[in-house]
C-alpha cells in the first residue's frame, strides 16, 4: 500500500477478505511475522498455503514426515514457523557436529524430515569436529537448525563462508552443562520411513 502500512508477501494485500463458508475467522485476517523474514503473512494465507502443501504432497506421493515438515517451515529463509506464543530456545547455543563415520562430514537439510530425497537436503555439510551454532529446535525434537561457518560442499570441492541447515540431534554432541538435560529432553532417533518399512517386513518374516 501506498500508506506504507504492512501487506501480506503471499497475497499482497494488507486486509484479507474473510469468508465464513471456508470456515474463515477473525484471527485468519491477522498478519504474522512467524518467520525471520521482514514481511508479514495473514493467518488466513498461510493456513491455504498449508493445504496447497498437502495437495502437492498427495500428488507427488511424498511421505506425511516430509509433508509436516515442509509445511511447519518458511520457504525463504528457512526457519520455523511460528504463528502463536514465542520461538522456543535450543538446548544450548552450540553444539559440536559428530559425523560417526561417511566422509566425515553431514549434509544439511532444507527440511527437517527424515526424508531422503535430494530435495530435501543442500549442498552444504557440517564437519566432524566442527562447533556449530545451534539456531532452533524443530516440533518433532528430531532435528535442530544450525548455522556452520566454512560451510564445505557435501559432494564437491568448495566452501560457503557460512550455511545454515537442519540436522538431527544424533550428529551433535553437546556442552557438557547441556548433557543431561539433552538425555532428558530429547527424543529416541527414529528411522527413515524405507528403513522403518524394511524392519517391519523384516519382523513379520521372523515371526
Amino acid at each position: 500500500g501506498g500508506g506504507g502500512a504492512a501487506e501480506c508477501r503471499l497475497c499482497l494485500q494488507e486486509e484479507l477478505d474473510l469468508d465464513d463458508s471456508d470456515g474463515s475467522t477473525a484471527d485468519d485476517g491477522r498478519l504474522a511475522y512467524p518467520c525471520n523474514c521482514s514481511a508479514p503473512v495473514h493467518v488466513g494465507c498461510l493456513k491455504r498455503w498449508h493445504r496447497a502443501q498437502a495437495a502437492q504432497t498427495l500428488e507427488e506421493r511424498r511421505s506425511l514426515d516430509e509433508l509436516v515438515a515442509r509445511a511447519s517451515i518458511c520457504e525463504v529463509c528457512g526457519a520455523r514457523l511460528v504463528v502463536t506464543g514465542k520461538r522456543s530456545r535450543p538446548l544450548a547455543g552450540t553444539a559440536i557436529c559428530r559425523a560417526h563415520g561417511g566422509f566425515g562430514k553431514v549434509a544439511l537439510r532444507r527440511v527437517p524430515t527424515l526424508s531422503r530425497a535430494n530435495r530435501n537436503f543442500s549442498e552444504f555439510s557440517a564437519s566432524e569436529g566442527q562447533e556449530l551454532e545451534v539456531i532452533e529446535q524443530d516440533e518433532s525434537g528430531e532435528f535442530f537448525r544450525v548455522r556452520a561457518t566454512g560451510a564445505q560442499r557435501y559432494r564437491e570441492e568448495g566452501a560457503a563462508a557460512v550455511a545454515e541447515g537442519w540436522i538431527r540431534h544424533i550428529y551433535l554432541e553437546w556442552p557438557t552443562d547441556a548433557q543431561p538435560l539433552a538425555a532428558a529432553a530429547l527424543p529416541a532417533p527414529r528411522r527413515p520411513p524405507a528403513y522403518a518399512a524394511g524392519a517391519e517386513a523384516a519382523s513379520a518374516v521372523a515371526r
